[in-house]
């Protein structure tokens, strides 16, 4: 294609600028065997099948249709030219890793946290260059939503005092030292935990680890330690922040230090600390917010629209969505100060860490040393407008059904790993598709690409939109593919998805050279670096779905099938949340050339018009039923003793997975013999097999919801409950089981989450055999 010009960004004085970008190119054998034969013969006709065309769908105008159509363009290829070419492979020519670095610079150059005037202005200079794209819906959806802020004109305190109240230190909650060129800037939020408790409180110090909930009740069952009255520290890691503060109220302490620790983010034998290198220096602060649920706070489960019922906050904090106590985080500078008045109970080995000059960690304070730990938080909450983009390019077949692409906007600080790495690359993406229409392409189904605001408060902008368009979503999205940091690191390329979408992943990831020396494909380094054993196939390893990311409300109320991916390292990136995180970080460790970033807009990209261009959806329901046997497996290695005591058995939930496992088998085995004799009526025969295909995550939704967490509703996975990041398989049945194990909850509970499970995977057997097919003429 010819060189372009596009939008990248707004001139001071708020006029259009544009740049040249590049358009880079068993036993009873008879039996076992017939069934062996059975499967691979119809594997066999639905790979031929799908190579032979029907993936593809119909030809550019002028061409012949694909074998199994009725002669609808699923826009597949593209004319280039005068000659047809996959789009796919036309992505590959056409995306181009400077125009991704271009989009991050100009989306970094500020500080744009949710709420505030220069996350407004990107989210209008996003809108206006879709609107010159010539998609043919472009929204700028806005909410009215409560976001907090740390009060810049009172600082938070942090301070060590002696008995006299005399201050012996006082950690920086002002700013963190600029390091490079852009960092000193004015806009630049103070280090903060969003919906932390305000107020103040004093009190001797407890180290908690990394305030899990293990942590906890080492510290209380093990040392019997009371923490009523207790500061607690906390080191940030393996849980979710909101979690921690959750917990620490929980058991008693009323306020919480979290500080990151050298061993995660600056670790002695690791590489320089920024900026000579990307680790966390020892005054950088991580950021974040502390809500536990998703969306605005005020208005759970309908949309932040005008004139609709805001409840009061002390509501919020009554229900526990936010902690009640004061909580701040500091730098491991800052943080060593603390920690060095503990010198009791030495801390277990995996407690240990690297702050300088403390060799050993330890967790209470001798009772002859007298000084005490102060905190004052004077954050503000206050309702502003956040505002969501969102651009579509209706379908020529199923424009009903979408194929949703997401990524937030909004960043603690400059954001250029978390989130904007992701967003310069749908900006590529957005960009690509324009080109695409110019030759009049069109989808077979409808795509939609979204940039969301308020994400870092608690996917406040997406969550949102979902309540907005409630069940309208649920009816009509065949998708949801969500990118967060798009690039935190080189090493290899990771991925969370529900397991309808594993092999599309993979394929997907085939289709993309590898940005890394040694490999040819991406799939080729995520298999090597990350793998799991299916059913006796070794595969790259996908995790399973959590939250802290925008799939969630798409998952969690709608059963929405979803996936998120990135290019990341083994160890979590240093400067995240950080004023470090920005484009000197990226590009002089992150991602210096921008090839990871463009195949990762590729795989992105690529898995979206693998959806969006094959007439049957490219889902296989038999490895969700490997991932149903793995989690049941899971949860009788841990659980089936326990619940053996208490006579509950998992004998019918067990059934029940059975069914699914043979319901998914003959679902994958009927989808060819289906088309190949229903000649004539090829698409109708396609929109049965995709309702069932669509309907699968569906019916994994539980109206009621999770035991006390009823906006997360899906009954396979779902967010822990003591670890929001992380998921959990089967949710209600292990939050129950913990709850009858640890806090006094009943055990007829856990019977009843077994049996919620077991009905729902019912429901989703009875999709997969429905005998519509059979009466299809």
């Amino acid at each position: 294609m010819a060189e372009k010009e596009r939008l990248i960004g707004l001139d001071p004085g708020g006029q259009t600028t544009f740049s040249k970008v590049s358009s880079g190119r068993n036993k009873k054998l008879p039996k076992v065997f017939l069934a062996i034969l059975i499967v691979v013969l119809a594997a066999a006709i639905l790979a031929a099948f799908f190579i032979g065309g029907f993936v593809a769908g119909k030809k550019q105008a002028g061409s012949s249709a694909a074998p199994g159509t009725t002669g609808f363009n699923w826009g597949a290829d593209v004319k280039v030219d005068g000659k047809e070419m996959p789009v796919v492979d036309w992505l590959s020519e056409n995306m181009a890793a400077n125009n991704i670095k271009n989009n991050l610079f100009f989306l970094t150059e500020k500080p744009h946290i949710a709420g505030s005037d220069e996350n407004k202005r990107l989210a209008e200079a996003i809108y206006q260059q879709w609107k010159e794209y010539g998609f043919d819906e472009v929204e700028l959806k806005n909410y009215s939503v409560l976001l907090s802020y740390p009060n810049e004109s009172n600082h938070n305190v942090l301070e060590l005092q002696d008995e006299t109240g005399q201050v012996l230190f006082s950690a920086d909650t002002a700013q963190e030292p600029p390091l490079t060129p852009g960092e000193n800037d004015s806009t630049v939020a103070s280090p903060f935990n969003a919906y932390a408790g305000v107020g103040n409180a004093s009190g001797r110090l407890v180290y908690v680890n990394f305030g899990r909930i293990d942590d906890f009740f080492y510290l209380t069952n093990n040392l019997s330690l009371d923490l009523n009255g207790s500061i607690c520290i906390a080191r940030y890691g393996q849980i979710f922040r909101g979690d921690k503060a959750h917990l620490a109220g929980k058991f008693g302490c009323v306020g919480l230090i979290i500080y990151s620790d050298p061993e995660q983010y600056a670790p002695r034998d690791g590489p320089p600390v920024y900026p000579d290198g990307p680790s966390l220096p020892e005054g950088g602060v991580q950021r974040g917010s502390l809500l536990i649920t998703e969306g605005d706070p005020l208005t759970p489960g309908i949309p932040a629209i005008d004139g609709v019922y805001r409840r009061p906050y002390s509501e919020v904090i009554a229900e526990e969505a936010v902690p009640a106590i004061p909580v701040q985080p500091i730098s491991y500078g800052d943080a060593i100060h603390f920690m060095s008045q503990l010198t009791q109970h030495e801390a277990p080995p995996d407690w240990q860490g690297q702050l300088e000059n403390l060799p050993t960690y330890f967790i209470a304070q001798e009772e002859s040393n007298s000084n005490s730990t102060y905190i004052e938080v004077n954050n503000f909450q206050e309702e502003r407008m956040i505002y969501d983009v969102v651009a579509t390019i209706y379908g020529t077949v199923e424009p009903d059904h979408t194929v949703i692409m997401g990524n937030h906007r909004d960043a603690w600080v400059f954001g250029a790993v978390d989130p904007n790495s992701g967003t310069a690359a749908l900006m590529e993406i957005a960009r690509a598709f324009s080109e695409l229409r110019k030759d009049d392409w069109r989808p077979g189904r409808t795509l939609v690409m979204c940039s969301w605001d308020a994400e870092e408060y608690g996917l406040v902008g997406s969550t949102e939109w979902v309540e907005d368009k409630g069940k309208f979503l649920g009816a009509s999205t065949a998708a949801y593919l969500n990118i967060d940091s798009g690039v935190s690191g080189p090493e290899f390329f990771s991925a969370q998805a529900s397991p309808l979408l594993y092999e599309l992943i993979f394929n997907a990831t085939k289709m993309v050279k590898c940005p890394n020396p040694g490999f040819n494909t991406v799939y080729d380094e995520w298999l090597a670096h990350t793998n799991r054993s299916y059913n006796g196939t070794t595969l790259p390893d996908i995790g399973d779905l959590g939250s802290g990311t925008d799939y969630t409300m798409f998952l969690q109320t709608q059963g929405i099938t979803c996936s998120s991916m990135s290019y990341t390292n083994a160890t979590s990136y240093a400067v995240y949340h950080s004023v470090h995180d920005n484009f000197y970080w990226m590009t002089n460790f992150g991602d210096p050339d921008f090839t990871h970033h463009l195949a990762t807009a590729l795989v992105w990209s690529k898995t979206a018009i693998l959806i969006a261009t094959t007439p049957v959806l490219p889902y296989n329901p038999r490895d969700y039923a490997n991932a149903l046997n793995r989690i049941f497996s899971n949860l009788q290695n841990e659980y089936g003793s326990v619940l053996q005591e208490q006579s509950i058995s998992l004998s019918y939930l067990e059934g029940a997975l059975q069914c699914f496992t043979e319901a998914s088998i003959a679902l994958s085995n009927e989808i060819p013999v289906a088309i190949a004799t229903n000649h004539t009526s090829a698409e109708n025969v396609a929109r049965i097999i995709n309702d069932k295909l669509m309907s699968i995550e569906r019916a994994f939704i539980h109206d009621e919801g999770l035991p006390g967490r009823p906006y997360f509703k899906h009954v396979v996975f779902a967010p822990s409950s003591v670890n929001s990041y992380a998921g959990a398989s089967f949710p209600g049945i292990s939050d129950s089981i913990f709850d009858a194990m640890h806090s006094g909850g009943s055990w007829d509970e856990v019977r009843r989450q077994i049996d919620i499970v077991r009905v729902h995977v019912r429901y989703a057997v009875e999709i997969m055999n429905q005998p519509a097919l059979k009466y299809v003429s």
